[in-house]
């Protein structure tokens, strides 16, 4: 029996390397990385959330702001979910009621809109906590 050499080995990986086509075109890559750097860390949808149910209530002036950063935040928590086919029952739960959440407006009248933006986040939250008691995501300090 003949064991494979380091030639016999560095010509097969070159035939290997030779017959390997990239499955994107520069473009292609280029587009991906974009939006690999536009994807917002979970911090970051940790600190949102922490805007809202901190001690003191966010300025009225960045109600639109702060549900258009949660509803964004909610929807890429529920994309991870379901691409990782998580079924446990609070998350579906949550996943469900993130979506009536986003199909919500924000109120006009500021004690409304407020209580919006913390149930908003607090479903933010609790799917947060749940996908990381899941292993579906880190822990997120």
């Amino acid at each position: 029996m003949h064991s494979p050499t380091s030639a016999d080995m560095h010509r097969s990986e070159a035939h290997i390397a030779r017959e390997w086509t990239p499955v994107l075109d520069a473009e292609g890559l280029a587009r991906i990385a974009k939006l690999l750097r536009d994807v917002k860390p979970l911090d970051e949808i940790l600190d949102d959330i922490g805007d809202v149910l901190a001690d003191q209530d966010p300025p009225e002036n960045e109600f639109e702001e702060i549900a258009e950063r949660l509803h964004e935040g909610l929807a890429r928590l529920v994309t991870i979910a379901g691409a990782a086919r998580n079924d446990d029952a609070q998350v579906v739960w949550l996943i469900e009621r993130a979506h009536t959440l986003n199909f919500e407006q924000l109120p006009a009248n500021h004690r409304q809109a407020l209580g919006y933006l913390r149930r908003t986040s607090v479903v933010a939250n609790d799917l947060l906590e749940r996908l990381a008691v899941t292993n579906t995501v880190r822990h997120v300090a």
